[in-house]
């Protein structure tokens, strides 16, 4: 059989024009040769790194549909099957009686369709074999030359627009695993050409300076995040660095000023990075809002200062509290003791008395003492604990205090002395502000911690940025790393919390 060379040349053109779409479908280019060489179905298959795949089928006849089916369902190797040898050849094949053909895994296929000859040829692009078509007939006897030169042709078309579009595929690929990790991304992205220029601006950043990613890009980066006493400085460092190639802060940490969108100034960890694209130069900037780490270094900084000021306040009232009293009682006994040297040689009976009232100012020194040392830290803390401690506190406590469930164990004593006057304080408050004569306590290990919660039934509404007791066992809670919450609503009484690390 003769093929006419003017119908090979409309079929290039056919192709060409399938090919030039920008989603050449393997499917079309089937059709078009198929038909126009009076084909009876057809295959296209693509090199994979798992070997050849089928990508598209054809056929004239719904009778050929199990034969696609079979076509479809297979994956060949290299030297496999009449595609396997082609792809390892190189060069188109023709092969008669395929359907008798045993080495070809559908012949029994074939030869149930009716399918008596095969003809396949590579397709090429400047990189290798990109994938295989054939075709399959049940009267073609032999190709005809013109055929087997046209199909080359074919190839290195086909072959061509394979490995476009599965270079654009990759590049589409590429590009959606960067938009997605640009996205997920939790600190801000920024991205800019040698000028300046915002070529890309991440969500995390769109939300820390309060732009849209449209208003973002296109414009200078100075302008945009760099606050207006920094911004020539930044400029001077970008041209420093255009023109000597000497990077002073690339791939470096440095914190830094950032502007939002509002105006306001706010600190920020920055990294910038120079991205290795081929051209002119790219910058990749990664940056962090550190305004939460700074509010809790100022925190830090406040609360050791407030425990500072507390321990000396509190050295400065027991010193008071020692001169005022214990002191000032001592003082008088040894005065007493004087005096009752003196009368008893000659007054028996005076010396006696003076010295029962040194006995009585004696108890009462004891007594203040013992109270003052209790204010300190209670003797039942350091010898039996935390549930003795509070069982003591319960017997003396200014309102019902209930106790629930208490640890049996020991704790460091550190632990054990912060829940205690977080208890103290607690239960204070309560007999102050609470309006209600009844209290709770239950204390329990969780995980890691121990849990101090101290409810009343009262009137609410306390003060959740804490009174200046509470403040005091907050900061010291701090600096064992625990936390105290307060919950109030008015109305509902008050919950303190303390969870103290163990």
């Amino acid at each position: 059989m003769s093929v006419d060379f003017a119908l090979l040349l409309r079929l290039e053109h056919a192709v060409a024009d399938i090919l030039a779409t920008p989603e050449p479908a393997g499917r079309p280019v089937l059709d078009a040769i198929g038909r126009a060489l009076g084909w009876s179905a057809g295959a296209m298959w693509q090199v994979t790194p798992g070997g050849l795949r089928c990508v598209a089928t054809w056929s004239t006849s719904d009778r050929f549909a199990a034969f696609e089916t079979a076509t479809r369902d297979l994956v060949l190797a290299r030297g496999e099957g009449l595609p396997g040898a082609v792809w390892q050849r190189g060069e188109p094949a023709w092969v008669r009686e395929f359907g008798r053909q045993a080495a070809f895994p559908r012949a029994a296929a074939a030869g149930e369709a009716g399918l008596s000859a095969a003809f396949c040829f590579p397709l090429r692009s400047a990189e290798g074999v990109e994938g295989i078509v054939e075709f399959f007939t049940s009267t073609l006897a032999e190709p005809p030359p013109d055929l087997v030169s046209t199909a080359k042709s074919l190839g290195r078309r086909i072959g061509d627009a394979l490995h476009r579009a599965r270079a654009a595929d990759a590049v589409r690929r590429s590009e959606a695993r960067l938009r997605a990790v640009l996205d997920s991304a939790l600190d801000c992205v920024v991205i800019a050409d040698a000028d300046g220029v915002v070529l890309e601006f991440n969500p995390a950043a769109c939300r820390t300076f309060g732009y849209r990613r449209d208003e973002a890009v296109g414009r200078e980066l100075a302008e945009l995040i760099v606050p207006p006493a920094l911004r020539e400085a930044h400029r001077q460092g970008l041209r420093r660095l255009l023109a000597s190639g000497e990077p002073r802060l690339l791939d470096q940490r440095v914190e830094t000023t950032g502007r939002r969108a509002d105006g306001t100034e706010f600190p920020v960890e920055l990294t910038i990075t120079r991205v290795a694209v081929a051209g002119p130069a790219v910058f990749s900037g990664y940056l962090r809002d550190l305004s939460d780490r700074h509010r809790v270094a100022e925190e830090l900084r406040a609360s050791r200062r407030r425990v500072l000021e507390a321990a000396v306040g509190e050295r400065q009232r027991l010193e008071r509290d020692l001169h005022d009293g214990a002191q000032q009682r001592l003082v008088g006994l040894g005065m007493t003791l004087a005096r009752a040297r003196t009368a008893l040689p000659d007054q028996p009976a005076r010396a006696a008395a003076i010295l029962d009232d040194a006995i009585a100012a004696l108890e009462e020194s004891a007594i203040e003492l013992r109270d003052l040392a209790r204010g300190i830290h209670p003797a039942s803390l350091t010898r039996y604990g935390l549930g003795a401690a509070l069982a003591d506190m319960a017997r003396r406590s200014p309102v019902e205090l209930r106790l629930g469930e208490l640890p049996a164990g020991r704790f460091p004593p550190a632990v054990e002395a912060t829940a205690y006057f977080v208890v103290s304080e607690a239960v204070t408050n309560v007999a102050r502000y609470a309006g209600t004569g009844t209290a709770r306590v239950d204390v329990a290990v969780s995980g890691a911690e121990l849990v101090v919660t101290v409810t009343d039934g009262g009137i609410g509404g306390a003060d959740a940025g804490l009174g200046s007791g509470l403040r005091g066992l907050a900061d010291r809670i701090a600096l064992l790393d625990g936390t105290l919450t307060v919950d109030s609503p008015a109305g509902a009484g008050t919950t303190v919390r303390a969870s103290i690390p163990l």
